[in-house]
């Protein structure tokens, strides 16, 4: 009897399979992850009619905030061959700087703000069409989302880097974009996309279960890493389109010397642009939906930050006690004890 007791108290453990799920803690990195597989959607609870003009202005915001560091290294990059993409960059930084009112309003940021406006613009309206479609699939949602968010941001960044050619190439103005021009910028542009929202959550997959590397850890290093890479394999794509543009009848070793005089700088300011592109970007305009969008977990609302914030601080200033009342009554006590 005891031999079978035992046998049971030992068995016992193995007959109780653990059904709770463990919930991971929160992470502020991956508000930053333009193309991480494992968001968790928002539980948002305003209608359609309400929820909308949030949706754009929360674009409109984050495009702002990401604009202009975009549009300073994408000109610069263009620019380049006139001087080099230091030179343009600082030139480009200084207009910023001291004319503001001739940066902003110059075509340059406001050809970028319309990029990443209608790329947020359409991110955002997408889920909410998924919610009133009530999609809950997450793999239906992400398919759906990326594929109109890739599909908008491609689309106007072809038609802006033609304007930014003819505009800032330095060379003869043409009357129409080549179509190798446009179609090099959209392999170019594909290639990141694809390589932020599917390759990137692959790789970090691949280090958590096959490296046993720390999740937050493999997927915002790969989140990085894969996008920044990927622009140094698309790089020559970028150099072709703006040299066949400027000149068509170049011949092939004039199209070799230019690709290797302009690949170092090309390479490195297209991987540094990935940063405020898939990362600020990204990050405000989810923080800016999370603030002003009503949703089941209120305490996330701007609002309602801002009043506990208020109300922790006058609490903790009527329950400390004043320094001169202190003062006062050691004094008071010092006397009774003489």
């Amino acid at each position: 009897f005891d031999t079978q007791n035992k046998t049971k108290l030992t068995m016992a453990p193995q007959q109780q399979p653990d059904n709770k799920k463990v919930e991971e803690p929160y992470f502020w990195a991956r508000d930053w992850e333009f193309g991480d597989s494992h968001f968790n959607t928002h539980q948002f609870i305003e209608t359609a009619t309400q929820r909308a003009p949030k949706e754009l202005g929360c674009a409109f915001a984050a495009s702002l905030l990401v604009s202009p560091l975009v549009s300073i290294i994408d000109k610069s990059i263009v620019q380049a061959g006139q001087g080099g993409l230091m030179k343009a960059m600082a030139a480009q930084t200084r207009e910023m700087m001291f004319q503001p009112k001739t940066f902003f309003g110059g075509l340059s940021f406001r050809l970028t703000f319309v990029v990443y406006f209608g790329t947020y613009a359409v991110a955002n309206l997408a889920e909410l069409m998924l919610d009133v479609s009530k999609v809950e699939d997450d793999v239906e949602r992400k398919t759906y989302k990326v594929s109109s968010a890739s599909l908008a941001n491609v689309s106007l960044l072809m038609w802006r880097d033609s304007v930014f050619a003819r505009e800032f190439g330095g060379g003869k103005a043409k009357p129409s974009t080549p179509l190798r021009t446009l179609g090099l910028f959209g392999v170019r542009d594909t290639a990141t996309m694809y390589s932020t929202f599917y390759l990137a959550p692959k790789a970090a997959d691949f280090l958590i279960k096959e490296h046993g590397v720390e999740r937050n850890t493999a997927e915002l290093s790969m989140a990085l890493a894969i996008p920044m890479f990927t622009q140094i394999l698309t790089a020559p794509c970028h150099i072709h389109a703006m040299d066949y543009y400027n000149n068509q009848t170049a011949t092939t070793a004039q199209r070799v010397a230019a690709l290797k005089n302009e690949f170092g700088s090309v390479s490195f300011a297209r991987s540094l642009r990935i940063l405020p592109a898939f990362g600020i970007g990204s990050f405000s305009n989810n923080k800016f939906r999370e603030f002003f969008i009503r949703q089941k977990d209120e305490e996330k609302l701007l609002g309602r930050r801002v009043t506990r914030f208020i109300e922790s601080h006058v609490t903790r200033s009527q329950t400390r006690p004043h320094k001169g009342l202190e003062m006062g009554s050691t004094g008071r006590k010092g006397t009774r004890a003489n």
